[in-house]
């Protein structure tokens, strides 16, 4: 009987040691695509250059391959399994807190996860204070917004969800006009493509003139001018998962790891996200980040 019970014992764990860790992504963005195509079959612990694959926004695809990385280093040798789910925003912790989801593959304003802390567990820093500079997006066909010069800039109608609470923060201390508006981000992006609004705020695309290409719909940022983003981002993991802990520990062992080497912040800057064509760019709500440090 001891035998058989040691055995089933045995059995469990090496089922246990072979499923995959489940980590979620946004489906209302073709993440698993973009990542598909950047990764290319490489083991993720080759990779080692991060510049692009394609335009656009490419800090998502960054994130979930800096994430894997650091489980490795910091111990955890499960394969990743990444599940794409619908999330209305990753402001809205619900699935976290009550231990349906391990962790968003996706690092979170430390501003929106204070009230949570009990329920998760916080990484440090990935993307550090001063470090999340964004543009203000318009349609390309909105001549009048881009022939604007920054004292003119109380001219220009942002659009932002204020429950994205650092973004409101940042555009409301800059010279714009501030549009509310509870939606989600293609909507946003629609109102600014039809010029019911002006402009949205964007991190910047990694192409060559830094211009975003949505659904065959083309936006610019305006130039010479920029909105830091006053907050650090970090990942989170949840305390009611199984899971929770041990990959909260090994999370941020490898990421001490990764931040040593230097490679987080290579990373951030070959993706492009820390982005050398606007480093002498204007910031509008500079005051913000002076006053914080």
């Amino acid at each position: 009987m001891k035998r058989f019970l040691f055995l089933f014992l045995l059995l469990s764990s090496d089922i246990e040691a072979q499923q995959p860790l489940i980590i979620d992504i946004i489906s209302s963005e073709n993440f698993s695509e973009r990542y598909s195509a950047f990764v290319n079959g490489r083991d993720i612990m080759d990779i080692t250059d991060f510049s692009p694959s394609t335009d656009g926004s490419h800090l998502e695809i960054v994130e979930m391959v800096l994430l894997q990385q650091a489980l490795y280093l910091g111990g955890e040798t499960k394969k990743v399994e990444f599940r794409p789910r619908n999330w209305v925003n990753t402001t809205e912790f619900d699935s976290l807190i009550d231990g349906r989801s391990l962790m968003l593959a996706r690092t979170m304003w430390h501003e929106d996860l204070l009230d949570y802390r009990g329920s998760l567990y916080v990484s440090d820093a990935v993307i550090k204070f001063g470090q999340y500079e964004a543009g203000l997006y318009v349609s390309v066909d909105n001549q009048r917004a881009q022939q604007l010069i920054p004292s003119e800039l109380n001219q220009l109608t942002v659009v932002v969800n204020p429950r994205w609470h650092v973004d409101w923060r940042a555009l409301v201390n800059t010279p714009v006009s501030v549009i509310s508006y509870i939606g989600p981000w293609e909507d946003m992006l629609a109102m600014v493509e039809t010029q019911v609004v002006d402009a949205m705020m964007i991190n910047f695309s990694v192409s060559d003139h830094l211009d975003l290409n949505f659904e065959g719909k083309l936006f610019t940022p305006l130039k010479n001018v920029k909105v830091i983003l006053p907050d650090t981002r970090h990942f989170a993991v949840s305390k009611a998962h199984p899971q929770g802990k041990r990959v909260a520990q090994a999370l941020q062992r490898g990421l001490t790891v990764l931040s040593e080497r230097g490679m987080i912040k290579k990373a951030l800057q070959q993706s492009g996200f820390i982005n050398h064509q606007t480093s002498d760019w204007q910031a509008i709500n500079q005051q913000m980040v002076v006053s914080q440090r």
